[in-house]
């Protein structure tokens, strides 16, 4: 498995869920709360938090889509076609039911910004808002292009913003 994907995995299921609970939300779901995570346990006993997160995702991916477009921007909720079916394969290993559990048990705001904090490294995204461009897809798999995605979700939590950050086709 590659880095990235985990830190993917990760960051998705953080800003998912801290977009969930932010005031106001930024998607209308509530899949990573604990009365969703009840639901799906229900349903998908073996796999409820990879379908807690899959619901997130796909309401952040909706909401990234009405702002940003889905031609030549691509986002944490959206990626190339080939990033999207690798993530797929490795939400289906046990080191991915894994890592869920321990993001999904950071229950607290403050322990998954600081979380979040930790996947930006020490990128600073300054006062940002809205669309946000941080860089080319082809530099998608760089740590420096992840920790500025990471740094500028940071960023919005923190100033109460909601924030669309994206990477392009073309230059920055």
């Amino acid at each position: 498995m590659a880095p990235w994907i985990a830190n993917v995995v990760q960051a998705r299921y953080l800003v998912a869920a801290l977009g969930e609970q932010a005031s106001p939300p930024w998607w209308r779901s509530r899949a990573t709360s604990d009365a969703g995570q009840r639901f799906f346990a229900r349903l998908f006993p073996r796999t409820s938090l990879q379908a807690g997160l899959e619901t997130a995702s796909q309401a952040a991916r909706l909401e990234h889509d009405t702002h940003l477009g889905t031609i030549g921007a691509f986002h944490l909720f959206r990626l190339p076609t080939a990033d999207e079916a690798a993530l797929h394969d490795f939400l289906g290993e046990p080191a991915a039911e894994a890592l869920l559990r321990d993001v999904a048990n950071l229950s607290s705001t403050d322990t998954r910004l600081a979380t979040l904090a930790r996947l930006a490294g020490t990128v600073d995204a300054g006062s940002i808002s809205g669309p946000v461009n941080c860089g080319r897809v082809s530099e998608r798999h760089a740590a420096a292009t992840f920790q500025r995605l990471c740094a500028s979700y940071l960023s919005g939590f923190q100033q109460g913003q909601v924030v669309y950050p994206y990477l392009t086709e073309g230059a920055p």
